[in-house]
């Protein structure tokens, strides 16, 4: 899919309203979703793959993979709000290899080919990187995340056999009242393992 086409369908995706600062749900901007599906499809092929979108929000990256032409694209939130707004995505789009579902993460238990994630970072919430990461790695063999780039994180995808990729800054955009910007730039990387290169 050309550049110029996948903004034009991403930038069709309704956002969240109302985000909780309990679950930390902030909106994974446009060109960050183009570089992490695009590097996902680079690394290991997103055609013909069954993909799971953990904490999927408004379902961006999930969505991303389906126009990618991923067979089959899980995406996963507990929130049920963001679940409707996945599904009234998905449903604006057109694409018939999606579906939304309200799930914890860590109570999903299929098996898939990609796991794809922008958990949350940490700044608010007692979100489990360590739980995170082994909950992934009985997922799937081929796992993405978007994660805040600190030496921190790269230790720990180290110990846990993981690469940090780094990408350009993420926007995170004023979603929560206490937030004095309209956006905010936080350095990332893209955390994953791979068993099957292209």
């Amino acid at each position: 899919m050309k550049k110029i086409d996948f903004y034009r369908e991403i930038a069709k995706l309704d956002k969240t309203e109302k985000n909780s600062l309990r679950l930390e749900q902030y909106s994974t901007d446009i060109d960050t979703a183009y570089e992490f599906i695009h590097f996902v499809d680079y690394n290991v092929g997103i055609t013909g793959k069954t993909v799971a979108d953990l904490g999927c929000g408004n379902g961006i990256l999930g969505i991303s993979a389906a126009l990618l032409g991923a067979s089959e694209v899980d995406l996963y939130d507990i929130d049920e709000k963001a679940v409707y707004f996945a599904k009234q995505n998905i449903e604006k789009l057109h694409i018939n290899n999606a579906k939304s579902i309200h799930l914890d993460m860590f109570d999903v238990d299929k098996k898939y080919e990609i796991v794809v994630s922008n958990p949350p970072f940490g700044f608010q919430s007692n979100f489990s990187l360590s739980a995170f990461i082994k909950k992934v790695n009985s997922l799937a063999d081929n796992i993405f995340f978007i994660y805040k780039d600190n030496i921190e994180i790269r230790k720990i995808a180290d110990s846990n056999g993981f690469l940090t990729h780094r990408i350009q800054d993420i926007k995170l955009e004023k979603t929560l009242s206490f937030h004095k910007k309209s956006y905010y730039s936080l350095p990332a990387v893209i955390v994953y393992k791979t068993t099957n290169k292209v």
